[in-house]
């Protein structure tokens, strides 16, 4: 477990570019650049760098907003064997990116990967898809619902799925959906963990000072693994009266399951997508 580094830290001591994208903000001092009445404060919970990317967007929106991650990202333990593993792939052969994360791996790991491109790649969603395929150098494939289930939907749609092999590059674990669902069409899967996340821990009353009637807090969830740690350490208060944004609709019903009150579902967790709700209900809602 990562403790956050800045908890103690004056605001004095921040420069711009840390309010922008820092883990944390100490509660022992008032926010500066404070919102307008009724204009909630926003926590992005995404790591670096589409967090620090999607704060900088919010802030240039004239919204105020902090970039406080809940898991440190690091290279995997399978980015060696990841050539090997391509190697043995046949022609038509699958290779699957579920996260943006794998390619900021592959594209700071040394010596650089080659990707054949005999091989069928697809991803979750148009922002994994693009930086793979910038970085790899192939096509890649994805659905225009971006998540598990539309890019099963694809897969079938597009393949024979029946005695393909099948690599899924993704964190230490994630949700078995994808991998399941081929294995029961008859595809030979493996996992390739591209990246770790180690979480990050945050003082129970981090964020419940910014919690008020004239100033709500607004936390933005892209990833359900996130929810559950936000659960860790978050007390009822937060549930109670922050507003909360889901990007899909199982994060939104597992949120209202454990307890928040106030949730919104985003369509999507492409940044200017989340970028152009939020500033709608910000203005339009709250």
């Amino acid at each position: 477990m990562i403790d956050n580094p800045l908890h103690d830290l004056p605001l004095n001591d921040l420069s711009p570019n840390d309010l922008s994208s820092n883990d944390a903000l100490s509660n022992d001092r008032p926010l500066i650049n404070r919102p307008a009445i009724n204009m909630p404060h926003i926590i992005v919970t995404r790591p670096a760098p589409e967090g620090e990317a999607l704060t900088y967007l919010l802030n240039q929106a004239g919204l105020v907003a902090q970039h406080l991650p809940l898991f440190a990202i690091a290279a995997g333990k399978d980015l060696a064997n990841l050539s090997a593993e391509l190697n043995a792939l046949a022609p038509n052969d699958m290779v699957m990116i579920v996260s943006p994360q794998v390619s900021h791996q592959l594209s700071a790991y040394r010596p650089a990967i080659h990707f054949p491109t005999h091989l069928h790649y697809f991803a979750v969603g148009k922002k994994s898809a693009k930086l793979f395929a910038d970085m790899a150098g192939v096509p890649v494939a994805y659905p225009p619902q971006e998540n598990s289930e539309g890019l099963i939907t694809l897969i079938q749609d597009s393949l024979t799925i029946s005695d393909k092999k099948v690599l899924i590059l993704r964190s230490e674990s994630g949700r078995e959906l994808l991998g399941d669902t081929l294995t029961h069409a008859h595809a030979s899967v493996k996992y390739i963990q591209c990246y770790t996340r180690t979480p990050i821990t945050y003082h129970a009353d981090q964020l419940a000072a910014n919690i008020n009637s004239t100033n709500p807090l607004m936390i933005i969830i892209t990833s359900h693994t996130h929810l559950l740690q936000l659960d860790t350490f978050c007390p009822p208060l937060y549930k109670q009266y922050a507003q909360l944004l889901a990007t899909s609709p199982r994060i939104l019903d597992e949120a209202k399951q454990l307890g928040w009150q106030h949730c919104h579902l985003v369509n999507g967790a492409n940044n200017k997508i989340l970028v152009k709700t939020i500033t709608t209900l910000c203005h339009n809602e709250l």
